[in-house]
């Protein structure tokens, strides 16, 4: 009987709950209500619910109403939302029992702005005909809906802000263009073709191929012939029938290909980078796409205005005599201006560096470093290099003017600039021979100091060093001299790489073939710290530098490498550069395949104020080739 009586309690308990007395407080007032013993749980229903708002999809629902009506309400309220849809989540469910309703809560939480946007809705659901269905609302997508209200979506982008050359004055930055066309709603048909031709020959664009254009788009387009600043825009262009001038928003630069390849260029954002932005970016958005543009696009851009706004529907009222609902904002970002950068390059020196460089056939760079500073002051490239930055980022053997590391890592050995080493005609080293360049002095052959060696480029005797030098002292003299370590800058840029492997490898190591890669901006780098006298890391962005991790160039090593470099000025292979620079070094290096081989053509220089390298990619040799882009640039 005792029992019997136990299991009855636990019964009792099951089926009521610990439900508190009449005289008892609720343990849980806001807490959700449990379901009606003689109902089923809901929560297989709302977790349908969801799955239908999160897929847009609510067609397969079972509902009060029907489904129909309830998916065309959703696709109204979010016509302008530009596919934005928020992802929604099921909270805590209270249950009616007296009407047969569970009431679950709703968080949405959209992607938007900076710090999205997030609120909680409810949705009900009645049980009827044995089943829950829900019973839809407006009201369940943000709880200021009704049904004739909808939701609008609407983004700007703040104004860009410029990239600022060394004395702070804009290089590129976002300013009003204008785009010149025919607007065809406004002209005859019988004069698209007439009027086509006229403001085509207005603006010195192709007559025929704009005509083509005109025609081929509808009757009301306008089709743009050209867009310029409106101080370009000729004041005939009112005479032709149907032309048209509008204003738009655009990044304007000093024009040409100023400093492309490190600048960068801005245009609408790529499927990929829309993917990855997590919501922030759609393809009406203008963002970086490469150089500082990309780089440091978030900082550029600022904030846009982001704004949800309820409005009326298209036609919808409360009575026929009723005035629209007012607008209302729901969600606001603000719109803030970004940040500019400023950069070390200057103006003028990096114009006159593109024009010593505009008549080059093939890849040609130059590039100017501040010796004080270590800022860049030009870094150009021929036409030939496109806006890939070769000027920065290219890996191209550097050939003698390695020979400059090289050096370091001998004196390191206990050599002095006036140590005789043996400079043979030719080197045999393993399965390899080594010469020296078509044209090198005889007089300079056998044993002479280290200084000659380097002023008259004997690839043998630095060749020859590699039984000296090993490879980690080689890496390291690189390091001092600011490369073959791989630092992060603040923009896209290549320290080269010296990691040579076998004795034959260190052999050519030495003469700056092998293993070994420079861009021009690392052979700057190199020709920046003998002349500063110590390690230099360039730098481009004002207030982003890097800080050498080798040790440290010393000063007497540097007083010693700068001898060297007179030398080669005042009576080596760097003689053209007299009055110009005080110390230099030449190279060639040879690339490509076997039988076919071409030649680069290097020069690398400094004065008291400037360290210079100059690069040709197909050349003769540095003092023929490479030296005379340094004369034009600064004689």
């Amino acid at each position: 009987m005792r029992r019997l009586l136990a299991t009855a309690t636990l019964l009792a308990l099951l089926l009521g709950g610990c439900a508190p007395g009449p005289d008892d407080p609720d343990p849980n007032p806001s807490g959700p209500q449990s379901v009606r013993p003689d109902l089923p749980s809901a929560e297989g229903a709302i977790a349908a619910v969801v799955d239908a708002l999160n897929a847009q999809d609510m067609s397969a629902l079972p509902m009060v109403g029907p489904a129909a009506e309830a998916q065309a309400d959703f696709e109204a309220i979010f016509a302008g939302m530009d596919e934005i849809y928020p992802t929604v989540t099921a909270g805590s469910v209270a249950y009616e029992a007296t009407d047969d309703v569970a009431v679950v809560a709703l968080t949405m939480d959209y992607e938007l702005g900076r710090e999205g946007w997030t609120y909680e809705t409810e949705a009900r659901l009645r049980y009827a005909g044995e089943k829950w269905r829900l019973d839809w609302a407006p009201s369940i997508i943000h709880p200021e809906l009704s049904e004739t209200t909808r939701l609008r979506h609407t983004q700007r982008e703040g104004r860009r802000s410029p990239i600022n050359d060394n004395q702070g004055v804009a290089i590129v930055e976002e300013g009003a263009m204008y785009e010149v066309g025919l607007d065809k709603s406004s002209v005859e048909a019988a004069e698209w073709e007439t009027a086509s031709a006229d403001l085509a020959a207005i603006l010195k664009v192709d007559p025929a191929a704009f005509t083509k254009k005109v025609l081929a788009n509808g009757p009301r387009a306008f089709v743009v012939a050209a867009t310029m600043v409106q101080a370009e825009i000729p004041p005939t262009v009112s005479q032709v029938p149907g032309a048209y001038v509008r204003e738009i928003s655009a990044i304007i630069g000093p024009g040409g290909s100023f400093a492309a390849p490190i600048l960068g260029t801005v245009g609408t954002p790529t499927k990929e980078m829309i993917e990855e932005s997590g919501g922030r970016l759609t393809v009406n958005d203008r963002v970086g796409l490469s150089g500082l543009q990309a780089r440091y696009d978030e900082q550029l851009r600022g904030v846009p205005l982001v704004r949800v706004d309820l409005v009326p529907r298209s036609g919808a009222s409360a009575s026929p005599s009723a005035s629209p609902a007012p607008e209302k904002a729901l969600f606001q970002q603000d719109e803030s201006v970004g940040a500019g950068i400023t950069l070390s390059l200057d103006r003028d020196l990096q114009t006159k560096a593109e024009e010593v460089l505009s008549t080059q056939a093939g890849m040609a760079a130059l590039v100017v470093l501040d010796i004080k500073t270590g800022g860049i002051l030009a870094a150009a490239q021929s036409p030939a290099g496109g806006t890939y930055p070769h000027v920065t980022y290219g890996n191209y053997a550097p050939g003698s003017t390695f020979k400059t590391v090289s050096a370091l890592a001998m004196l390191r050995s206990g050599l002095t600039p006036s140590s005789l080493v043996n400079c043979p005609s030719s080197l045999t080293v393993g399965t390899y021979t080594f010469g020296n360049y078509s044209g090198y002095p005889s007089s300079a052959l056998g044993r002479i100091p280290l200084t000659t060696a380097f002023a008259q480029s004997c690839n043998t005797a630095f060749a020859g060093a590699a039984g000296t030098v090993t490879g980690e002292q080689l890496h390291a003299a690189a390091g001092s001299l600011g490369v073959g370590t791989d630092y992060d800058v603040g923009f896209t840029s290549n320290f080269g790489t010296v990691d040579p492997g076998n004795s034959i490898d260190l052999a050519a190591s030495m003469i700056g073939q092998g293993q070994v890669t420079m861009s021009p901006l690392g052979m700057a780098t190199v020709a920046a710290s003998v002349a500063a006298g110590r390690t230099v890391l360039p730098w481009l962005v004002e207030g982003t530098t890097a800080t050498p991790t080798a040790a440290p160039l010393t000063a007497a090593e540097a007083q010693q490498l700068q001898a060297m470099m007179t030398a080669t000025v005042q009576s080596g292979t760097g003689r053209s550069l007299q009055g110009l620079m005080t110390g230099a070094k030449t190279g060639t290096a040879q690339w490509g395949q076997t039988g076919a081989l071409q030649t680069s053509a290097w020069m690398i220089a400094y004065n008291s104020t400037y360290a210079v390298a100059s690069f040709v990619e197909v050349g003769d040799s540095g003092g023929t080739t490479a030296a005379p882009l340094i004369v034009s640039l600064f004689r």
